[in-house]
């Protein structure tokens, strides 16, 4: 994803000034893709480094909450990718860091700005499909699933439940009017291969004002009913999906640079206009906190 954020910031006008990386190499290799000057392994002295306004936090999920308040405490704006940390306990810091600092922070829920989500979201709003009864949402590799540190708890926190599912609760939250969850149930599993991590999950999610979100992520499955963060949705007044029931061609690209650029260029107006973008720090935390709930509910890890 980092590639993508580079591209929307030059897109919406900004300058990227530096890029850090504990492996050298690898942040050269970005550096020179993307015309960046400054390559370190260093990330805590760009933290320190008054040239530096903001910063896109794109490392392993449990760097995230640390990564992000050394940033916020010296005044830069954040905009951190999704899951916005591995506890509710650490995105509570890094809001906090956020309001006693005065700068903004963002979660990278990317998938709100995609031109489609957007159009079913109005859809809802506007009354269209009546009073939305459920939604049941896809966060799922079909054949396909990640290694290296996705699947060291140590560092994700979790399995594709994280790295997955998140998109899709947090669009079916979006589409809905973003409700507060009051009741989480959910069944976990290691189904597909040979780390401690999950890769199998369905999560049932009661909504504030009413609507019942089915979610289902996983890793490696025979089988996948829907792109990823695709959403369903079920009405007093009729049924829609944001994509496509067909199987992509091959040439088919789902996750592309537009929604990308759109996400910058919030976090962008939020910092010039000196207001709380969205999806906020106060978003991340929603999600965050129905994955540990979820996990709680069966009794993953505990």
């Amino acid at each position: 994803m980092q590639d993508f954020h580079a591209r929307a910031v030059r897109e919406c006008g900004g300058e990227l000034v530096a890029v850090a990386n504990h492996r050298e190499e690898t942040a050269r290799a970005f550096a020179d893709r993307h015309g960046i000057a400054r390559v370190t392994t260093d990330w805590e002295a760009l933290a320190r480094d008054a040239d530096v306004d903001a910063g896109v936090v794109a490392t392993p999920n449990a760097l995230h909450a640390p990564q992000t308040v050394a940033l916020l405490d010296t005044g830069k704006h954040v905009l951190v990718e999704k899951p916005m940390a591995v506890s509710v306990a650490e995105c509570d810091a890094m809001i906090e860091a956020s309001r006693l600092s005065g700068a903004q922070l963002m979660v990278a829920h990317c998938w709100r700005f995609h031109d489609d989500v957007r159009a079913l979201e109005r859809r809802v709003a506007a009354g269209e499909l009546g009073e939305i009864v459920k939604t049941r949402g896809y966060g799922v590799h079909a054949g396909w699933g990640p290694a290296g540190w996705f699947v060291d708890r140590s560092l994700a926190g979790g399995g594709a439940l994280p790295d997955m599912g998140v998109h899709a609760i947090d669009t079916a939250r979006f589409i809905l009017g973003d409700p507060h969850p009051v009741r989480v149930c959910a069944e976990i599993g290691t189904r597909y291969g040979d780390y401690d991590v999950d890769d199998d999950a369905i999560l049932l999610i009661a909504w504030s004002q009413g609507t019942n979100s089915v979610v289902e992520s996983g890793w490696w499955q025979p089988h996948k009913e829907g792109l990823e963060a695709e959403t369903e949705v079920y009405g007093t007044g009729g049924y829609a999906r944001i994509f496509p029931r067909e199987e992509p061609s091959e040439d088919y690209e789902h996750c592309t640079q537009p929604m990308y650029t759109a996400q910058m260029q919030e976090f962008f107006a939020a910092i010039t206009e000196g207001r709380q973008p969205r999806p906020s720090g106060e978003d991340g935390r929603i999600v965050v906190g129905v994955v540990e709930e979820a996990y709680r509910s069966a009794g993953a890890w505990t």
